[in-house]
């Protein structure tokens, strides 16, 4: 019998090799796949990678996405109207891999639509789309087994995300199809709630690393470049979203359009970039 093909290495875990031999931090941002339109998220996603944007987080559309502030939940609303969902979400990304096989692209959502479609299809699909991972922010480890094992059989991770209410029980597991990156959520909240503390954000990743031997991202809250400077001074990366997602949404409803628009666009990605990459020396 012939050895077996060896794996491709996970775009994620490639991106963190090349950040750490570059010693640069991870500066990661969310979309809602088709808001506005199919068209104008397939541009944005080009548009993040070339004001560097390291991974993609596409949100799949869902009527009731629980953890997700008001903002999202715009976007999501915005998202079904033009016709989007799980499976269009796929296409998106699948179009975007023509002309970007490097960029890592994880789908954040719920589980009710992985469920819907069914946990082996969807790996299969999202494999053959070109993605590399999915969050599902209402889909606890503990209760994930038939999913992880779809996902792993096709080269894929399940996020895991670690919040201030959840025990290291929760997310700091050691299984097949679980990987990528830590999903540090250091305040209790929703999306663009709160911030957190300097010091809660320290004691959050600190929390983290101890537990667990994936790299930390903190996301929820980082509001500003500067507290993205302090988060990337302490975790191995940040996560943007809200924040830029308001900035996009007063851009639209600006008379800005064609070119100026994606001047601005990348303008707004650009600042929190140089935050991150620059020297922290503290607040």
């Amino acid at each position: 019998m012939e050895n077996p093909a060896p794996a491709l290495p996970n775009r994620i875990d490639a991106m963190f090799v090349r950040l750490r031999a570059e010693g640069r931090k991870a500066f990661v941002t969310y979309t809602v796949a088709a808001d506005p339109t199919f068209d104008a998220s397939l541009a944005m996603l080009h548009e993040f990678v070339s004001a560097g944007i390291d991974l993609i987080e596409l949100g799949y559309p869902f009527s009731d996405p629980i953890l997700d502030g008001a903002t999202i939940q715009k976007a999501n609303r915005r998202a079904l109207a033009a016709g989007g969902n799980l499976q269009r979400t796929l296409d998106l990304c699948k179009a975007f891999r023509r002309h970007d096989s490097t960029t890592p692209v994880v789908l954040m959502g719920y589980a009710n639509p992985l469920a819907v479609m069914g946990y082996e299809r969807f790996a299969e699909r999202a494999a053959d789309a070109g993605v590399d991972g999915i969050i599902a922010g209402d889909f606890p480890i503990r209760e994930a087994s038939p999913l992880l094992a779809a996902l792993d059989r096709h080269g894929l991770v399940m996020i895991p995300m670690a919040a201030p209410s959840l025990s290291p029980a929760d997310y700091a597991v050691d299984k097949p199809g679980i990987g990528g990156f830590l999903y540090c959520i250091p305040v209790v909240g929703p999306t663009g709630g709160p911030s957190a503390s300097t010091d809660a954000i320290v004691q959050a990743v600190e929390r983290c690393r101890q537990h667990s031997r994936l790299p930390v991202m903190v996301g929820f809250g980082v509001k500003t470049p500067d507290m993205a400077a302090g988060v990337a001074s302490v975790a191995d990366g940040v996560i943007v979203a809200t924040a830029l997602i308001d900035q996009f949404d007063r851009l639209r409803a600006s008379e800005l359009r064609g070119t100026a628009f994606d001047d601005a666009v990348r303008a707004n990605v650009q600042a929190f970039r140089q935050a991150i990459d620059r020297p922290w020396r503290g607040a």
